[in-house]
């Protein structure tokens, strides 16, 4: 059953997205990038933290946030078809709350089609810090050619040591295997104009294991920055906003405790020093 007030605010933010979409057609016709802050309406303690970084950075953002988490199938059914009818949602395998974090994604890539001109978006989600050198680092970003997507910082440690390309001062590496995390990342125009003109894509993972995959087909050709210039914020971090609304394994957060001991471990260490040879 959906909840009146719920639906009422998610309707809300989706006229919200549809009429920033129209500011953003005139207001960026003079710039080439542009940076998306995911964060919900309800999520307050996470936007002032964010803002307060991106202010001390002397960055603008726009803020984008789709909340599925309590509405019903036939409501995120409905929703999806009227804002993304090229994209088919599996609700037997994935929960309201991980669709509303592909759609609160595709909203991000939607702003980059509503300008002629803005060929890079970097998209950060709402509990990462942020270094020194982002602003830097997004900037220099903004010249790459080569890849789809960027990741600005991860916590899969699969990264080549020499599969890897500089732009301007910094380095990307190529990771062996697949990325698990949308923390922040720079996406090409290219690559979503591509996959928004692809035809209707049924949706059956969620959108970090889809983004961060390196298989053939609709999946993007990725890389890493290295060092991170952005990492998960240790409190934030821990309180998921998708795991306590989704029933897969894992998201559950003794497993997500577990993996994370592991890749910083000794073990860990060890075993991703071979990705130097790879």
């Amino acid at each position: 059953m959906v909840r009146p007030r719920a639906a009422k605010e998610t309707w809300r933010e989706a006229s919200r997205i549809d009429s920033l979409l129209q500011l953003l057609s005139a207001g960026n016709a003079k710039r080439h990038s542009m940076l998306i802050l995911i964060n919900l309406d309800s999520a307050c303690d996470r936007r002032q933290f964010m803002t307060a970084q991106l202010a001390s950075a002397g960055i603008d953002f726009t803020r984008v946030g789709v909340d599925m988490r309590t509405q019903s199938r036939k409501f995120i059914f409905g929703w999806a078809e009227a804002h993304f009818p090229q994209f088919k949602f599996d609700q037997g395998v994935l929960s309201g709350a991980e669709i509303g974090c592909w759609l609160s994604h595709l909203s991000a890539w939607r702003q980059v089609l509503a300008t002629d001109r803005i060929q890079t978006c970097v998209v950060i989600e709402d509990d990462v810090r942020l270094r020194a050198d982002f602003k830097d680092a997004t900037a220099a970003l903004k010249a790459n050619l080569d890849y789809d997507v960027i990741y600005l910082g991860t916590s899969s440690r699969n990264i080549s040591q020499r599969r890897r390309m500089q732009i301007d001062r910094f380095w990307v590496h190529e990771p062996v295997g697949v990325v698990y995390n949308t923390w922040g990342y720079s996406i090409a125009r290219k690559y979503i104009e591509r996959l928004f003109e692809a035809g209707k894509s049924d949706i059956a993972v969620p959108i970090d294991h889809f983004l961060g995959s390196t298989a053939r087909g609709a999946g993007p050709r990725i890389s890493v920055l290295v060092p991170a210039v952005l990492q998960e914020d240790p409190v934030l971090g821990r309180s998921s906003q998708i795991g306590p609304h989704t029933m897969r394994l894992d998201r559950w957060q003794p497993v997500e405790r577990a993996r994370r001991r592991l890749l910083s471990s000794h073990i860990g260490t060890l075993y991703y020093s071979l990705y130097r040879f790879l």
